[in-house]
């Protein structure tokens, strides 16, 4: 007699519950031990929820502009927030109160991107052209650690080795890879053009970036090899490498491409097929080899590698489109931000054994 297939159990969103911020939710995130979500939103507002209760926590005075920038420290229960004030705050979401406050700028600009390093000693924060790095001891106030020469353009992206072997910016021109204490980048990563994201792998191996050009190009970080891939519909706004590195995910307008890495020689781009607005934001699953994405058009989907459309595509706002999604770092649990100043929480069902 036959044997019958195993089937994958369905994956199901179940809403925990939801709430009101001031503006447009600018990034949702999850304290390293998933007990906490944060958000912040553009009328400068920063809210801490406790999970899985969704009990609101102290208030936090915010910035006093648009908070543009989230980031939890990976092991202390603090959070960083960055503003178009041009300050970075990093807040002690227990008692509501921030700790500590920085300016990685100068002359107002706007804090884009804000990275923690691996072993949480490090806070880099990115203002405009400049891009600082700060000593974050606990308990203590910041000191300037570092900072490189400024850039030519505004910085886009910043992203942290995966053992913390240096801090990678990008802007027009390509991406450079600085180590604490030197002047000169480690190592250029040229491009001629502007890079919007990038992401590297987890061994450190690549380095992918997504640009303006409707391309993603892949830099290998142990010799000058790399490869391009073109004819994206329009710019690559998202790329993030899944949780073992075998596949890159590639956000470009409605469209999420995927490339798997397993073998890689710059083809077999597989597109997937759900969205029909923007794809603002997209996590890959901390454990499984999935993405979750975050549309304009109000949906929340989430993909894996074998099938080219969603395994959930759910509506979660009718009003207006999504803004920002992130995975708790155990994977049970999805949160979403709203153009309209919504935040939800929701339990997820059916992930666990995946591929």
């Amino acid at each position: 007699m036959p044997r019958l297939a195993k089937r994958k159990p369905v994956v199901t969103l179940g809403p925990v519950g939801y709430a009101r911020v001031d503006d447009y939710v600018h990034r949702v995130g999850f304290s390293a031990d998933g007990t906490k979500l944060a958000a912040c939103a553009a009328s400068g507002e920063v809210a801490v929820w406790d999970v899985p209760s969704f009990k609101r926590g102290n208030p936090l005075a915010g910035h006093r502009q648009s908070a543009q920038v989230l980031a939890w420290h990976p092991t202390r229960p603090e959070l960083a927030t960055g503003g178009q004030d041009g300050a970075v705050r990093i807040w002690n979401p227990e008692t509501g109160t921030a700790r500590a406050e920085v300016e990685p700028g100068g002359q107002a600009a706007w804090v884009e991107n804000l990275r923690w390093s691996p072993d949480g000693k490090l806070l880099a924060a990115s203002a405009g052209k400049q891009l600082r790095l700060w000593d974050c001891a606990a308990q203590k106030q910041p000191q300037l650690a570092g900072e490189v020469p400024a850039h030519q353009t505004t910085i886009s992206a910043l992203a942290w080795m995966p053992r913390g072997e240096g801090i990678l910016s990008a802007c027009y021109g390509g991406a450079w890879l600085w180590k604490l204490g030197s002047e000169k980048p480690v190592r250029p990563f040229p491009y001629d053009g502007a890079l919007l994201s990038i992401a590297v792998n987890p061994n450190g191996e690549y380095l992918a970036s997504g640009n303006l050009d409707g391309s993603v190009h892949l830099f290998r970080t142990d010799n000058e090899q790399n490869w391009h891939m073109s004819g994206y519909p329009m710019k690559v706004t998202e790329v993030c490498f899944d949780h073992d590195g075998q596949n890159l995910y590639t956000a470009s307008g409605p469209a999420l491409v995927a490339w798997s890495m397993k073998k890689f020689e710059g083809t077999g781009g597989r597109l997937f097929k759900g969205h029909v607005g923007w794809i603002r934001e997209m996590a890959c699953h901390p454990s499984q080899s999935i993405v979750a994405t975050a549309g304009e058009d109000g949906l929340l989907c989430i993909w894996e590698p074998q099938t080219t459309k969603p395994i959930l595509s759910q509506e979660v706002n009718k009003s207006g489109g999504l803004s920002a999604v992130a995975w708790s770092p155990q994977g049970t649990w999805l949160a979403t931000g709203t153009n309209d100043g919504v935040v939800s929480l929701f339990s997820v069902e059916g992930i666990g054994g995946r591929g």
